[in-house]
């Protein structure tokens, strides 16, 4: 798979780990482009099933994207769309199903870039990636996780860190 946001669906704690939902379950979460899907593995009869998920238009012409699981939402950070670069952060809620977006919120269009939620649960670092002239950046922004909660998001672009080198 190239460039796809792949993560494991989680019940409780955190969306990173490998947790079975019942006894031989497992699901986990797939998205590119305008493709998003549930896949359920049965590990004991050894079988997938795959479930169709809504995509939101505007984050379905993107890929090349940073990604990071939280409990129960998935964050989308910048990406690319062969003309675009975004700045902007998409946020799916696994357990209703929905898509909230931020427009313009990075400081920055970026794509290809990575991140990492920090041992602590308490910060994201987004590393690295391109900018909007498809040039090699060695970006470094550092957000706080509760900036993404539904009633802090105001604040957005007052916690978002940037320090960035050209490599």
């Amino acid at each position: 798979m190239f460039c796809h946001c792949f993560v494991s669906k989680s019940e409780n704690g955190q969306g990173q780990e490998m947790i079975k939902t019942n006894k031989q379950n497992y699901q986990i979460l797939s998205f590119k482009h305008d493709t998003g899907f549930l896949i359920e593995y049965d590990e004991d009869n050894n079988t997938f099933q795959l479930h169709q998920l809504h995509v939101c238009d505007e984050i379905a012409k993107f890929f090349m994207y940073a990604y990071v699981c939280i409990n129960d939402v998935i964050l989308f950070f910048g990406g690319w769309s062969h003309t675009i670069i975004s700045k902007s952060v998409y946020k799916y809620s696994i357990r209703e199903n929905k898509w909230t977006i931020f427009q313009n919120a990075l400081p920055s269009p970026l794509s290809n870039c990575v991140a990492v939620l920090s041992e602590e649960d308490n910060h994201i670092h987004i590393i690295g990636g391109r900018d909007s002239k498809k040039t090699m950046v060695s970006t470094h922004m550092k957000t706080n996780v509760h900036i993404w909660d539904h009633l802090l998001l105001v604040m957005i672009n007052l916690f978002i860190l940037m320090k960035n080198k050209y490599i």
